[in-house]
């Protein structure tokens, strides 16, 4: 009996090739899936199936579909969907059905409905999400993810683990017996070009094509592509050993260069404490950073002995070694950022990826989000329910024995004798196939073009977005997890969300991508250096994990990175709500509990690998990126990314939040003050280091901002969080971020110099009537914008804070004082302007406010962490009083008496250096000037009080340079020392480089400035607080000065002559005021008639002659009582030297007074100068006395011959 078909084969051929039969049944089966024919529509689709899976061609069916989803009419494409759905759920059954899941399914027409999902079209994005939430409902997501899970393993995206290459390659190299094996990788490559379909791009998985391909013999097909990269390895390393050979010179200084880099951020990086992969192989677990240092140490012992015991060639050698192995480690921290990495044996794949992870996109942005995950998190992977998956798991168990070493077509190993263990939830496959996605590389042995290079990086970049959209997604269903009955409907609970993070490694693969990526940007290797060009091999150290990988450049990173932030943002997040808390336990075991927690952190902070027990927030590979992130080397362009992670992850950093916002806000602080040096010295052009890339011109004002939210959370109450935080890590941050104010203080006073020079500038410029101020920095043109943020950033501090922010202010304008040798002092005074120009644009700063902070800031000065040294604040806070009182009108300080009264009265309490009491002089003196009548009583009181206790305070300095004479003596004289002259004394109160380590209890340098001040001011000041009615008070306090001025006055010696001129001075400006002379008569008198009274300074005779002056005429009867004197009552001259000298006073007081004041006593004047001629020839010469050039005054008062 023999069977013939219904019609002949030649005759189907026939209607194959030459009409276009199967079009055309299949545009009108098409047509009947309308409203109209519903009754037929079951039949139809059974009709359509079937001759879509007859067809000579999967795209004749396919093209009918995607031209009416893809068409120009709205209608025609709303129609379509709805075609569409009513195709999708009636073939249910049949794709279901196990006999029939091999055959055809509409996979591109699924693609294009996925990409409806996110139209810019309303419509057509509303009936796309409708159907997929249909589909979902009705247990369909394998069916969707069928068509991307293909594309995702499809046999030309394998991968191996690089130790399995490392391994091949070394005993490959060791034997040097390759075999080569050229055209292999074009072969496969050829093999695994993508599908295109006749719409669009659209990539086709031919289901029928890839089970033949699985099933057939590697060793007669295709011997390479089983090797896994072994063979491909070889063949390119033999052909390019002659090219290494002649570019040996450039591969040493690319490896010293690598050698260097690992300087600065080998210390930071984290090692892989486990496998590479979940089916890779062991690496042993090390501390590479605690060897580090233990080489070093023993390289320094070893040299120190060698060098005393044996000849220098030994120690040479001995140190060499050591240098050698210190090499090895740093090359072994740096592998370690490569040990996870998977390589791909051949390049071709990309695509496939690229469309897939775009579905998997399309599918995770659409409004149906949350119940694709719920379907995600509950739908297994077992194959004797999901027909659909038979393929789909026969090529996961290849893919996990390819990454095992042991090829990927052929016969499938038993699932024994694999080491891994498959995902069981489809949500558990994706994550675990986009992270082997995010860590799997080209090797460098193979000879790639730009654009596979660039599609690997995209298909990297794209996994890390859908991880992070799924991320994000699990977050809010367990935000959204008020109790444990939403758990139990979910489906998805913090343990299984626990499990799948664990399981996967999520937060481990992302650290360690990250590092890596940050340690290739850091290094700055440029496109054109291929790493195929590097020796591979090393005889001494071996082959490098880092040159098997193809890194490509530095910047080519910044996409990927990015992408990791925003992944680790979500997982923070995630992890803050799935993280074991504190269950209630028994307050006995609290204690226990947290000194428990405190312990394991504090090891998982310093750990150089990650740490499965512990948080991100709490990884030491987190927390030292994060330190690391904004250095200039890491690429000015993640910075604002890595500024808006922290920022949004500061409410769940927990206990890390000072440890992590410290360093930030110091690098912050420093990149600021960068680009202000570079705005002060360069005009703004940019420096070496920042012409390597661009810098964005709103860079200052992201960084400030981020400054912002970062101290504002540490140290403001942040009512409105959502997210509890730890009450203990809050106070850590906080007390580390108030160590930091004094620098950020300063950064903000160079923006604010900044910010008053553009504004001058754009002033000179509209004066001048030009049409428009350019500015001469790029960063800086909106200075309106930065007032404002510099001014948001200072504001809220100076409620709760305000005294520390003025500690700041005084270490701020002690550090500026100090680097004056780098500057000129105008620069040095404008810079101390701009911070008190600063602290008045604080609104919520009034005057009495600031006064008040800086007695409190005088009276327990902060100690504040300097670059070397702890300084005090105290001297530097009563300057910057000093110049903001200056700066204020005197309206306001009329309104404000009381409180500076307070601040001079407590202040001079105070156990200052003697700078400070020259600096409560000055801001008494200038104060009294400006404001010489004061209304109220009280205040003229404390007035006087406070000014006899400065004053006392400051004669105590003056008198620091005298001694007692002897024991239990009041007599004082001058200590037999160098003095030092101060030439202006009112300038120097501002501009003293006081020093705070010289204490109150010695103060003798500085008596000098006290005593030229006391002369500059004492008089006027004392004339102005005491009014004409109250003079007389003022005399006891002026006598008690004096005693320590009189000393110096009595001393005629060299070395007392800046003390002698400075009392002088002070006497001379005393004596100007007659109520002062009961003070002062007496002794200066004595003075007077001292022997030597014209052994002084020639400056010094002015002085005198007012004093002079002044005596005589306040006391009517000296003059006379002068001229009538005696030459016996000069009894301390010798006998023969008494009337000369009386004679020489005399002719003094004569020279003394104006132009013929002394007429009228013009006979007792002649009865004087009738002295015989040989008292005046005895006068002697006193080269020392200018009188001589005085004596032209008139002709009475010269002295007789």
């Amino acid at each position: 009996m023999v069977t013939l078909p219904p019609i002949y084969p030649g005759l189907l051929s026939a209607i194959e090739q030459s009409t276009d039969f199967y079009q055309r049944v299949a545009q009108v089966l098409w047509g009947q899936l309308d409203v109209e024919r519903r009754e037929q529509h079951t039949s139809c689709v059974e009709l359509f199936y079937r001759l879509h899976c007859l067809a000579p061609s999967a795209s004749i069916c396919e093209d009918i579909v995607c031209q009416a989803l893809l068409h120009r009419d709205k209608a025609v494409r709303l129609e379509a969907l709805h075609r569409f759905s009513v195709l999708w759920h009636l073939t249910r059954e049949n794709q279901s059905n196990r006999t029939m899941s091999l055959n055809r399914s509409f996979d591109r027409s699924l693609c294009v409905v996925v990409d409806c999902l996110n139209s810019p079209d309303g419509s057509v994005s509303a009936a796309a999400q409708c159907w997929l939430v249909r589909a979902l409902s009705l247990q369909d997501v394998v069916r969707i993810l069928e068509p991307v899970l293909l594309l995702l393993l499809h046999p030309s995206t394998q991968r191996c683990t690089i130790q399995c290459v490392k391994q091949n390659l070394t005993a490959g190299l060791n034997s040097r017996s390759r075999s080569t094996t050229k055209g292999s990788t074009g072969a496969m490559a050829t093999s695994t070009q993508p599908d295109e379909g006749t719409l669009g791009h659209m990539i086709l998985v031919d289901r029928e094509a890839l089970w033949g391909e699985l099933e057939r013999d590697p060793e007669a097909t295709n011997p390479a592509a089983d090797s896994t990269g072994v063979s491909c390895s070889e063949s390119e390393a033999t052909e390019g050993e002659d090219e290494l050979e002649e570019e040996e010179e450039e591969e040493e200084e690319e490896e010293s260069e690598h050698t260097e880099s690992a300087d600065t951020s080998g210390a930071q990086v984290s090692t892989e404490n486990s496998s590479s992969a979940p089916y890779g192989c062991s690496i042993e677990e090390g501390g590479v950073v605690s060897c580090l240092r233990r080489v070093e140490s023993e390289h320094t012992q070893a040299s120190d002995s060698l060098s005393s015991e044996e000849d220098d060639l030994e120690c040479e050698a001995v140190a060499q070694s050591h240098l050698l192995k210190q090499e090895r480690e740093k090359r072994e921290v740096i592998d370690s950022l490569f040990r996870h990495v998977l390589l791909y044996p051949v390049p071709g794949g990309w695509p496939r990826l690229l469309h897939g992870l775009a579905l998997l996109d399309s599918l995770l942005r659409s409004s149906a989000q949350r119940p694709l995950v719920d379907a995600l998190s509950s739908t297994s992977l077992d194959t004797s329910s999901a027909a659909h998956l038979n393929l789909v798991s026969n090529l996961l168990q290849r893919h996990q024995q390819a990454q095992d070493g042991r090829g990927f077509h052929g016969r499938l190993l038993s699932p024994t004798s694999s080491p891994s263990i498959p995902p069981s939830l489809l949500i558990e496959l994706l994550v675990s196939l986009c992270l082997r996605f995010l860590h799997s590389h080209y090797p460098s042995y193979l000879t790639l073009g730009p654009r596979e290079l660039q599609g690997n990086r995209e298909v990297q970049v794209k996994s890390v977005g859908v991880l992070t959209r799924l991320v994000t997604q699990l977050g809010c269903m367990v935000q959204g997890q008020g109790d444990s009955s939403t758990q139990r409907e979910a489906g998805v609970g913090p343990e299984a969300i626990r499990k799948l993070l664990a399981g996967c490694k999520v937060q481990q693969y992302a650290l360690l991508t990250l590092s890596a990526s940050m340690y290739i940007s850091q290094r700055g290797v440029e496109k054109d250096s291929a790493m195929g060009c590097l020796n591979l091999f090393d005889e001494q150290v071996g082959l490098s994990e880092e040159s098997l990988v193809n890194l490509g450049g530095g910047q080519e990173q910044y996409p990927l990175q990015m992408e990791l932030l925003k992944l680790l943002q979500a997982l923070i997040v995630l992890e803050y709500y799935v993280w074991p808390g504190g269950s209630a336990t028994p307050a006995s075991s609290a204690m226990k509990q947290e000194w428990q927690t405190g312990v394991l952190f504090s090891q998982s902070i310093k750990a150089a690998q990650y740490v499965q027990t512990q948080p991100i927030t709490a990884q030491g590979m987190f927390v030292s990126a994060a330190a690391r992130a904004l250095q200039p080397q890491y690429g000015y362009a993640m910075h604002p990314h890595w500024v808006a992670l922290l920022c949004s992850s500061l409410p769940y950093l927990g206990r890390s939040l000072g440890i992590i916002v410290a360093p930030l806000i110091t690098q912050i602080c420093r990149n600021l003050d960068e680009l202000v040096k570079q705005y002060d010295h360069n005009g703004g052009k940019a420096t070496q280091s920042s012409r390597k890339e661009n810098i964005a011109p709103d860079y200052p004002l992201t960084l400030l901002e981020g400054l912002t939210t970062l101290t504002h959370h540490c140290l403001l109450d942040n009512k409105k969080s959502l997210v509890a935080c730890d009450p203990a890590g809050v106070r850590n941050a906080r007390n580390a971020v108030i160590v930091e104010l004094p620098h950020m203080f300063s950064s903000m006073a160079l923006l604010w110099g900044v910010v008053k020079r553009e504004e001058s500038q754009r002033r000179c410029s509209d004066s001048a009537q030009t049409t428009r101020h350019a500015s001469t920095s790029v960063y800086f043109r909106s200075s309106k914008i930065l007032r404002q943020r510099v001014l948001e950033f200072l504001t809220p501090l100076t409620g709760q804070y305000g005294v520390q922010l003025m500690a700041s202010v005084g270490a701020v304008w002690s550090s500026w004082k100090s680097k004056r040798h780098t500057t000129n002092k105008v620069s040095v005074l404008n810079s101390h302007l701009t911070i008190v120009d600063l602290v008045k644009s604080l609104g919520t700063l009034h005057t009495d406010n600031i006064l008040q902070m800086v007695k409190e800031v005088v009276k327990k000065p902060h100690q504040i962490k300097g670059d070397q040294k702890s300084t005090l604040v105290d001297i530097p806070m009563l300057q910057f009083s000093y110049a903001y009182t200056q700066s204020i009108p005197a309206q306001a300080l009329q309104e404000n008496v009381a409180p500076l009264l307070s601040l001079l009265r407590e202040s001079v309490q105070l156990n200052l250096a003697p700078p400070g009491h020259f600096l409560l002089l000055g801001i008494l003196n200038d104060f009294v000037n400006r404001l010489s009548n004061l209304d109220n009583k009280k205040d003229t009181r404390d007035l006087q009080e406070v000014t006899q206790k400065i004053l006392e305070a400051v004669g105590g300095v003056a008198g620091s340079s005298l001694e007692q004479t002897s024991w239990l003596s009041r007599n004082l004289e001058v200590k037999n020392q160098p003095q030092v002259c101060s030439k202006n004394a009112i300038s120097n109160v501002h501009s003293s480089q006081a020093s705070t380590m010289v204490s109150s209890s010695a103060p003798s340098v500085y008596s000098v400035q006290a005593l030229a001040l006391l002369a500059e001011v004492l008089a006027p000041l004392l004339d102005m607080v005491y009014r004409s009615d109250e003079k007389e008070k003022a005399v006891p306090l002026i006598s008690r000065l004096m005693y320590y001025v009189f000393p110096y006055l009595k001393n005629h010696s060299a070395y007392n002559m800046p003390s002698f001129g400075a009392g002088a001075q002070l006497l001379s400006n005393l004596s100007g005021y007659a109520y002062t002379k009961r003070a002062w008569k007496k002794e200066a008198f004595e003075l007077y008639m001292d022997p030597l009274f014209f052994t002084m300074d020639v400056s010094c005779a002015p002085h005198w002659r007012s004093i002079i002056d002044h005596l005589l005429t306040h006391e009517k009867t000296m003059f006379k009582d002068l001229m009538s004197m005696q030459s016996s009552s000069l009894k301390l001259f010798p006998t023969a030297e008494q009337k000369p000298m009386l004679l020489k006073r005399q002719a003094f007081a004569m020279f003394s007074g104006e132009l013929d004041q002394y007429h009228l006593y013009l006979p007792l004047i002649q009865d004087v100068s009738d002295v015989p001629c040989s008292y005046a020839a005895d006068l002697p010469t006193a080269p020392h006395l200018p009188l001589a050039n005085y004596g032209h005054r008139t002709g009475e008062e010269q002295l007789p011959p």
